[in-house]
C-alpha cells in the first residue's frame, strides 16, 4: 500500500485523522493569507507563527498515524 492510499483510507475510516487533515489544510490557507499582509505587523507575525506551529504539530501527528497504519497493513 502506498502512502497516498494509506492517507485516503485513513480519511475514510479515522475521524481523528480526518479532523487533523482538514484543520491542517485550513491553517495552510490562513497562513498563506497572513503572509500576504503588508506591511508586516508584529501581531500578525505572532499569529502566523502560532498557526505555523499548530500546523506542524498536526503534520507530525498525522505522520505518526500514517506510519502506524502502514506498519499494520504490511
Amino acid at each position: 500500500m502506498t502512502r497516498e492510499e494509506a492517507i485516503k483510507k485513513l480519511l475514510e475510516t479515522d475521524e481523528e485523522f480526518k479532523q487533523m487533515y482538514e484543520e491542517h489544510h485550513e491553517l495552510e490557507w490562513k497562513v498563506q493569507k497572513l503572509e500576504k499582509h503588508f506591511p508586516p505587523d508584529p501581531e500578525i507575525e505572532a499569529e502566523e507563527e502560532r498557526l505555523k506551529r499548530r500546523k506542524l504539530y498536526l503534520k507530525d501527528m498525522m505522520e505518526l498515524k500514517i506510519k502506524e497504519f502502514l506498519s499494520k497493513t504490511q
